[in-house]
């Protein structure tokens, strides 16, 4: 069976946590390392570690400074330095983030923008002449 731990071992910092019985619809704002298990739908945002667990579906544009998905989000994820997709997780969505880990066994569909600072986009050099010499 594959490892489902996400590989920074974060989640012993969880200091608020949403059951598996929890269903949710709204907008929710997190300060400190958290853990939703439940349903979740609406807007999501964490300025600290989010974890959703492989019990949870959350059906939100997410804004977190670093995402673990074990269980299923369906939405945008925004502003975050690190994502991680473990073994059986599964993001529906495009993902903008500075780092991007997917596991063996996850499932990403969308499309990911990575890397240099989120929100700008980069800018590409004008392409130089076409010039022929003989």
């Amino acid at each position: 069976m594959a490892d489902t731990k996400p590989t920074n071992g974060a989640w012993q910092d969880v200091r608020v946590s949403l059951g598996p019985d929890a269903e949710v619809t709204g907008k929710l704002s997190f300060a400190t390392p958290t853990r939703i298990e439940g349903k979740l739908k609406g807007e999501l945002r964490a300025s600290d570690l989010l974890i959703i667990g492989a019990q949870a579906v959350v059906q939100a544009n997410v804004h977190a400074e670093k995402l673990i998905v074990l269980g299923e989000v369906r939405g945008q994820v925004e502003g975050a330095s690190r994502v991680e997709i473990c073994a059986g997780g599964r993001l529906f969505g495009d993902i903008e983030t500075k780092c991007l880990v997917v596991q063996e066994g996850a499932t990403f569909e969308g499309r990911s923008r990575m890397g240099g600072e989120l929100g700008v986009a980069a800018e590409l050099p004008e392409p130089p002449e076409p010039r022929l010499t003989i």
